[in-house]
């Protein structure tokens, strides 16, 4: 008897101390699914104050069923790439190789830059490594699962070339002839044509076939569809006009692609002319099984374009047909992934959602010193935003549904998002300081150039042109340290004017007393605003370069990282950093920005976790980017790779 009790005392304490943990007993099922949803740009103290009002009922949902972090914080700089980078493999962007969203290209001209959503990991990813050791991985749109860039997991999805931009099309009708298996027209069918030139500069005609389905002799065409050659087929779906249909393409040169359509005419009886707004001609990468591309395609036809700025900025679209097109994206992102999820049943699920991001960068009108700051402007820009966060919540409903009981559900963001109200020109520090030599049509002579800055959001990489290194190399090493000490030393010394504004101390004040109010705010972000507003009071100039930051080149050769700059700048808050060499500040070129100090309140990403073991209601402390990959390579009861940095977020958090 004395044993038995003597066993249970131990197993108590063994399961309070966390030895056994639930979480990681329920590990070692081979049926249980891990899913993870990435939403870029999503800020964890708009979320949580989403949340807090009843905005956000599904995620409100699944924290109360799960665990959220304090914040998470992700790597520097906190852009979308190195972010997703240090997600998928839980590695820094000096082992990731992934140093921003564009860098410069190692072994070009000094000017040549490379797509960092383009580009290889030099470590391998959760949905590689978790594939060797014997699990099944999907991949739906996920930031860095690019099959160009070598093979991913078991099934993979992700954006292809845009074959076309959009663009708004007049013409007029004509009698119609020579059509096979057209719908039934109560008025005598009327027919035109375009055609769109790809990016190979190959012209592709359509042909549009308009009829009248109303039996009220009269002439009164209402509906149309738009077919490649002719022949009606089930994939030629008649739509009324005024709405949006669609039209696949396929070919040997390119993936499943396509675009969508809107068609208005100016009459009923179309005498005078129509317009068409289309879209971009969009394809998708799938790779997988034989017969995988073929399946994703006929369920749920081509990858979609995400958004449209340019339309709606011309007028070509409305407000509502552009939600209408990034709805219809994540949508065809979330039903693919489930599908998938469903009938291929992976171990490991990762999919993305870039909308809310999107929307950040150009709507977040916060702050009085932004261009067209008004607060009536700022009232409507923030409802957009809402509305960016809304579309997230139904994604997670969505997903939270299909849930069995043993599924994992990860909510997990790259970095949140800072009202920017300047656009910094590093560049121009550097021809001013006779680093970048410009020749007389403006363009970057390479040959006299001591050094470029590549830039990307709030953050930019600056790369000394040197001779043993480069091709078009000017610097000699001996005097490579004395160089890159006379660049740093140039940044630090730049100053520009503050942008005061009346109406930006009693902003800032409201901001501190609201956040305080709802306990949003750390003990960080206490000091940051109540930085800000002191220094309203008192200085008339700043420093935007707020860190500068010497790359170790001992770091860069241990890690063969040929990505990395010298230098690595980050802006201050409200700057972002462009690419030309004109001023040292105008003002910004979009609103929302993020690449500065990841630990800047506004900047801190979000996590939440829900599935079998987690405490429900939990809030687990602060968690790092780096941290979800050991977390789901223990849930998965894989072995974790030496080159990972991070930590199991629910081992530390039941210590």
């Amino acid at each position: 008897m004395t044993s038995r009790i003597l066993a249970l005392f131990i197993l108590v304490f063994l399961s309070i101390s966390g030895v056994l943990n639930p979480l990681h007993v329920k590990a070692t099922e081979k049926d249980n699914q891990v899913i993870l949803i990435s939403f870029d740009g999503m800020a964890n103290q708009l979320t949580r104050n989403f949340v807090r009002k009843d905005q956000l009922p599904n995620i409100k949902k699944v924290i109360e069923n799960g665990a959220m972090a304090k914040y998470a914080t992700t790597v520097t700089p906190s852009l979308t790439a190195p972010s997703h980078a240090a997600i998928a493999t839980g590695a820094t962007p000096l082992k990731t190789s992934i140093v921003s969203n564009v860098w410069r290209e190692p072994d070009k001209a000094l000017t040549n830059k490379q797509d960092g959503f383009l580009s290889k990991l030099e470590v391998e990813p959760l949905w590689v490594q978790a594939k060797k050791q014997g699990k099944t991985t999907a991949t739906v749109a996920f930031a860095g699962a690019n099959p160009k860039a070598g093979k991913q997991g078991d099934y993979t999805i992700y954006y292809g070339d845009t074959l076309a931009p959009s663009k708004e099309e007049t013409f007029t009708f004509d009698y119609a002839s020579g059509w096979k298996g057209a719908p039934e027209s109560f008025s005598k069918p009327k027919e035109s044509d375009f055609s769109i030139t790809t990016e190979d500069g190959k012209d592709v005609s359509f042909h549009v076939l308009a009829v009248d389905t109303t039996n009220d002799k009269k002439v009164n065409y209402d509906r149309v569809l738009v077919s490649n050659d002719k022949e009606v087929s089930r994939e030629d779906k008649p739509i009324d006009f005024g709405s949006m249909g669609s039209v696949g393409l396929t070919g040997k040169d390119h993936p499943p692609a396509g675009f969508w359509y809107r068609i208005n005419p100016s009459d009923k009886q179309l005498k005078g002319e129509a317009k068409m707004y289309r879209s971009a001609v969009s394809s998708g990468l799938i790779d997988g099984p034989a017969g995988f591309s073929e399946t994703i395609t006929d369920r749920f036809g081509f990858f979609p374009p995400q958004d449209d700025d340019i339309a709606l900025e011309k007028g070509w679209i409305t407000r509502s047909e552009y939600e209408e097109i990034s709805e219809r994206f994540v949508k065809w992102v979330t039903d693919v992934s489930l599908f998938i999820k469903n009938q291929y049943k992976p171990d490991l699920l990762m999919f993305y959602a870039p909308h809310i991001d999107h929307e950040e960068h150009k709507y977040l009108l916060t702050d009085p010193r932004q261009p067209g700051y008004t607060k009536e402007k700022s009232k409507k820009y923030k409802g957009y935003i809402e509305w960016a966060y809304k579309v997230a919540d139904r994604m997670v409903g969505q997903t939270a549904e299909s849930l069995d009981s043993n599924d994992y559900l990860f909510i997990v963001s790259d970095h949140g998002m800072e009202p920017a109200h300047s656009l910094l020109a590093p560049n121009k520090v550097l021809k001013d300081n006779g680093y970048l030599v410009l020749d007389d049509k403006g363009k970057v002579d390479v040959k006299k150039s001591k050094a470029i800055a590549i830039s990307s959001g709030s953050a930019a990489h600056v790369y000394i042109n040197l001779k043993s290194r480069e091709k078009t190399g000017v610097v000699p090493e001996e005097q490579y340290e004395e160089v890159r000490n006379d660049i740093i030393k140039a940044f630090k010394e730049v100053e520009v004017s503050k942008l005061q504004d009346g109406r930006m101390l009693a902003h800032s004040i409201k901001s501190m007393w609201n956040s305080l109010r709802n306990q949003e705010l750390t003990l960080k972000g206490i000091w940051e605003m109540t930085k800000e507003i002191a220094g309203q009071l008192i200085n008339v100039k700043e420093k935007p370069y707020e860190d500068i930051i010497k790359i170790k080149q001992a770091e860069k050769k241990k890690n063969k990282d040929k990505n990395a700059g010298d230098i690595l700048l980050l802006g201050a808050p409200g700057y972002i950093m462009g690419n030309s060499a004109d001023d040292i500040a105008v003002p910004a070129n979009e609103l929302g920005t993020h690449g500065g100090d990841p630990s800047r309140e506004e900047l801190k990403a979000v996590f939440i976790a829900m599935g079998p073991g987690i405490k429900k209601g939990s809030e687990i402390g602060e968690v790092s980017t780096l941290d979800i990959a050991p977390t789901i390579y223990n849930l998965l009861g894989l072995e974790i790779p030496a080159y990972v940095q991070g930590e199991d977020i629910f081992k530390r958090h039941n210590k």
